[in-house]
């Protein structure tokens, strides 16, 4: 199972950085903020959301997890593509930072539905996953680094000639 877990993990961080350096600095940050954002709605909405979902369905598969996910992501899908968040697109940032930004973008992504786990299915799961245990043990990291990142590089951008 480490396999499968690790690999769609390195397939979900090549997906975003590709996304990164193919999408440009404005629509990486988009989907960055959109992050922040979905991220804030799910943790402060999810429980009532699972709550409601509950009483409508007669299935009982929905899971605490699955609706913040989708609220998440829900959220990061309709902010860029209702809104200008991070701009419109290509700018002439460089391809390494805006595949910086991709990497970014997914470990903070990532650290997010991990927080969205009861504490014994996180514990499986990162008992099953290697690459997601150091993802974990570095979470203030993928949560602070992406604004420390925004602010120096446009702090370096500022101070380019041209």
């Amino acid at each position: 199972m480490t396999l499968s877990w690790d690999l769609f993990i390195i397939a979900f961080f090549v997906f975003l950085t590709g996304m990164g350096a193919m999408l440009g600095r404005g629509r990486v940050l988009s989907i960055l903020v959109g992050s922040y954002i979905g991220y804030v709605v799910a943790t402060e909405v999810g429980a009532l959301a699972f709550e409601t979902a509950n009483r409508f369905a007669h299935t009982g598969n929905i899971s605490l997890l699955l609706v913040k996910a989708a609220l998440l992501f829900g959220t990061i899908v309709v902010l860029n593509a209702k809104t200008e968040l991070g701009g419109k697109g290509g700018d002439d940032s460089s391809i390494v930072v805006n595949v910086i930004y991709g990497i970014l973008t997914a470990g903070f992504i990532t650290t997010a539905v991990l927080s969205f786990l009861e504490t014994s299915e996180k514990a499986s799961l990162l008992a099953n996953s290697n690459l997601l245990t150091r993802i974990d043990s570095m979470t203030l990291f993928w949560v602070v680094a992406p604004v420390v990142f925004l602010i120096f590089a446009d702090f370096l951008k500022s101070k380019m000639p041209g």
